[in-house]
């Protein structure tokens, strides 16, 4: 039986039940709930493609399209590519090389698909009750998408953050003619049995010292980190922080800024959205933002004071060392880090899997 196609353009439009019953367990960026926050902090247009078959909602696609003014220079199919190339990954100089003019021009607006995130963006989908495969849903629903971007007057469609094993996806998108290059590495830590001495386990002997003097460091200098909820005190000092961190790296993203998305997370997923803080003195001096999701963590934002920390090792006892320790008494199994810096992540024992960027011009 054919699908029946709706287009939403609200995230409260969604059928919440029905559409979180096919998020998988690593798509907290694709809930019902996530997807409230990132409407209200996009700046443009989304929209929610959705097929019904038999049975209820089938498969589901997030669009937002990227305009000139878009400030996700990583979530933009033009600075993506320029930022690719730069970096040499496989596939997008080409990509570049081919565009027949600068990739602003060429292609922006787009219709950017999968979601607003780094990372996994891809196609949700329930197994077909009439017998369908999930090559044939996916199909439908790039073809309505592709769609959608004329009607919206875009140049280009972009799958940004495609999976290495998203062989359904990828496939579709091969076969309809998109041009496709690397856009980096995710990584993810499967927590091993045994708690933070099981996971010194799988290190060199040299490498497990490390870690345990880096800490016994962070110990005396009086540094205390916990996991604790993300509450309407805290939004503050870390908005601070965080406009710190992209400042360090040339971004101009003021604290008030940080602090309304703050502000939102808190309200659509309460309890669920924690802070990994680190205190020295009593005063905060770094922390991770960790979204639950299942019986996963996302580390998803994060900021340190660098005058305060020096050259102590904060980094790493926040999103690594205490948050793999406290995982087991939360009952989390995984955390997820996202991408960049692939190499330092495997180092601390993350697997990783490549992600491709599938563009198709109009």
């Amino acid at each position: 039986m054919a699908a029946r196609m709706q287009v939403l353009d609200r995230a409260g439009q969604l059928p919440a039940a029905q559409w979180d019953a096919i998020v998988g367990p690593d798509d907290v960026f694709l809930t019902s709930r996530w997807l409230r926050v990132a409407e209200a902090t996009a700046g443009t247009t989304m929209n929610y493609l959705l097929s019904d078959r038999p049975g209820g909602l089938s498969c589901g696609l997030v669009t937002v399209l990227a305009q000139p003014s878009s400030p996700w220079l990583l979530g933009r199919p033009d600075t993506l590519l320029e930022f690719c190339a730069r970096d040499q990954l496989p596939g997008a100089a080409e990509c570049l090389t081919a565009l027949p003019g600068n990739p602003a021009d060429t292609l922006l607006p787009s219709l950017v698909c999968g979601g607003r995130h780094i990372g996994r963006t891809r196609v949700l989908v329930r197994a077909a009750p009439d017998g369908d495969d999930d090559v044939t849903q996916i199909e439908e629903l790039v073809a309505a998408a592709e769609r959608l971007s004329r009607e919206h007057g875009a140049r280009s469609i972009v799958f940004p953050y495609v999976d290495e094993r998203d062989t359904a996806l990828r496939a579709v998108l091969s076969r309809r003619g998109y041009a496709s290059y690397a856009t980096g590495e995710y990584s993810w830590l499967p927590l091993p049995p045994g708690g933070f001495e099981g996971y010194l386990e799988a290190f060199s002997a040299h490498r497990s010292r490390r870690i345990r003097a880096d800490r016994r460091r962070l110990a005396a200098a009086g540094v205390q980190v916990r996991v604790e909820p993300l509450t309407p005190g805290l939004i503050a000092p870390l908005a601070e922080l965080e406009s710190a961190l992209f400042s360090k790296y040339g971004g101009q993203w003021p604290p008030a800024q940080s602090a309304a998305v703050f502000a939102r997370i808190l309200a659509e997923l309460g309890a669920d959205a924690q802070v990994a803080a680190a205190r020295l003195d009593g005063r905060l001096c770094g922390f991770g933002l960790l979204l639950r999701h299942a019986d996963r963590w996302f580390a998803h934002r994060g900021g340190f004071d660098y005058a305060a920390q020096g050259t102590l090792p904060v980094y790493f006892e926040v999103l690594f060392n205490h948050l793999v320790e406290a995982a087991p008494a939360a009952g989390i199994t995984e955390i997820h880090y996202g991408t960049g810096s692939a190499s330092s992540k495997r180092s601390r024992g993350c697997l990783t899997a490549e992600q491709h960027a599938f563009q198709l011009i109009h």
